[in-house]
């Protein structure tokens, strides 16, 4: 190696170091500011055992298997399971505050929760945020019928991401459609469409 390159090589060296030390120093603010921080007041989901014809093997995050069963606190600390709401369709929608594409779809998922009422249990999984932000920012959600604020079937927290990593999830949001069966129908990592929900709820019903 010459004296050239190995001048480049530490240098390169030294600038993957100062931006480890940034990309540290960011997400160390964003834990103590609470951005990035898990909710100590909440308790964790609880992750259960999910039978389902086929065995372990046919339970997964993925289409066309059985969504795995778990246990979730709403905001007034009141547990929740998935397998409570078997004989509906469940939409399971991952989220955040500071999610700009979540905050696009929230309206769209709660006119799909007035359209479908009954027919449609819609659990909404706030990851890692404090439970007054989470709470603030769906009471102020504006309505396309030009309304504030949503609740929804189930309004969840995900104090440390243990549903969010176990759903494998990919990017904000991501969104499970299960049907009355327990089977996951459908799965979007990404931003969707009313129309996109709309559709993903009617081939739930079939």
């Amino acid at each position: 190696m010459s004296l050239d390159q190995g001048r480049t090589l530490k240098q390169r060296l030294i600038a993957l170091a100062g931006l480890g030390v940034i990309v540290g120093a960011v997400v160390g603010g964003l834990l103590l500011v609470g951005v990035l921080g898990g909710n100590n007041d909440v308790r964790a989901v609880e992750l259960l055992h999910t039978p389902a014809t086929g065995g372990d093997d046919n339970v997964g995050p993925e289409a066309g298997k059985f969504a795995p069963d778990f246990e979730i606190s709403d905001f007034d600390d009141n547990r929740h399971r998935l397998s409570d709401y078997r004989g509906q369709v469940v939409y399971i929608n991952f989220w955040a505050t500071w999610c700009v594409p979540c905050q696009k779809e929230m309206p769209d998922i709660a006119q799909l929760q007035k359209e479908y009422g009954d027919g449609l249990a819609v659990i909404s999984v706030n990851r890692r945020e404090p439970l007054a932000r989470a709470r603030d920012f769906l009471e102020n959600v504006p309505n396309l019928d030009g309304g504030k604020g949503v609740s929804f079937t189930v309004n969840g927290l995900d104090p440390d991401d243990t549903l969010y990593e176990h759903y494998r999830g990919l990017g904000m949001p991501t969104s499970i459609f299960v049907d009355a069966n327990g089977l996951i129908t459908r799965r979007a990592d990404g931003i969707m469409t009313l129309d996109e929900m709309r559709e993903a709820v009617a081939n739930s019903e079939s």
